[in-house]
């Protein structure tokens, strides 16, 4: 399971932080002392339990997870602070547990064993697409590296074309709109789209595009985009839109003015 914790005691964060990362129930850990960062990352990122202390300088840690809960309200919560007599508030959020300092390994464990909201095991989407601003992927949170810089707007277009199956001519049309279609162009595009298939591949992730003879298309389901979210009505992709999509790519002008029309609506 994916964990943060946030806690504005450097030292006493980066003690827990490393006890949470020798746990064999943790595959990833992040420590926060600005509750701004915490909320920002758990917006972005895939989390399923925060471990908050409450008395912080700043913001507090009931605060903060009010915020964190409007952001994901699946999020697990576990309060771990030296002040036992915030329980009855922890409890008016629906939080996971609470455990008082200093924190015992025994009892982190038990708390992440009987979770409000049970964590399933790796079937999370894997590869996060950006859509908004830049166009930009991310897998398991890292940029997703491609051979030919060419290869992640193919990939743009598809996201663009939400699961509808696209043919080379098309493609060819949309990503060189004033070039001559030559014999080379063509080769140059099966290049792109084999560069596409090994970097996915190269993770594990064939299911994301499908592939038949001329035509290619992604998989709608097998990704996490902010288009898509803002389509099903998903409130923070709404919120996420700045008046900008795939902002580097000029073909993808079309689709911003038909969100901007929709907003408008």
């Amino acid at each position: 399971m994916k964990v943060i914790a946030v806690d504005d005691e450097q030292i006493i964060l980066d003690d827990f932080v490393n006890m949470l990362s020798g746990m064999e129930e943790v595959s990833d850990v992040k420590g926060f002392t600005n509750c701004d960062e915490a909320l920002n990352y758990i917006y972005e990122s895939d989390v399923d339990v925060a471990f908050f202390d409450i008395r912080m300088r700043g913001m507090d840690g009931i605060t903060l997870a009010k915020k964190a809960k409007v952001i994901k309200p699946s999020l697990n919560i576990i309060f771990l602070t030296a002040y036992p007599e915030y329980s009855l508030e922890a409890m008016k959020i629906h939080a996971s547990g609470y455990i008082v300092k200093p924190a015992l390994i025994e009892d982190v464990r038990k708390e992440l064993k009987d979770l409000r909201t049970p964590v399933a095991e790796s079937t999370d989407v894997r590869i996060k697409v950006q859509c908004f601003g830049n166009f930009e992927v991310y897998i398991d949170g890292l940029p997703c590296p491609f051979k030919y810089i060419k290869t992640k707007e193919l990939l743009a277009y598809l996201v663009d074309r939400r699961g509808a199956y696209c043919t080379n001519g098309e493609i060819l049309g949309a990503l060189w709109e004033d070039k001559e279609v030559t014999l080379s162009l063509e080769n140059y595009l099966r290049n792109l789209i084999s560069d596409l298939r090994s970097a996915l591949k190269s993770y594990k992730l064939d299911n994301v595009i499908m592939k038949k003879k001329g035509m290619i298309c992604i998989v709608p389901s097998a990704i996490n985009c902010d288009y898509y979210n803002w389509i099903e009505g998903d409130p923070l992709a709404i919120n996420a839109f700045n008046g900008e999509y795939m902002s580097q790519y000029p073909w993808a002008e079309y689709t911003l003015a038909g969100i901007e029309s929709k907003m408008m609506n």
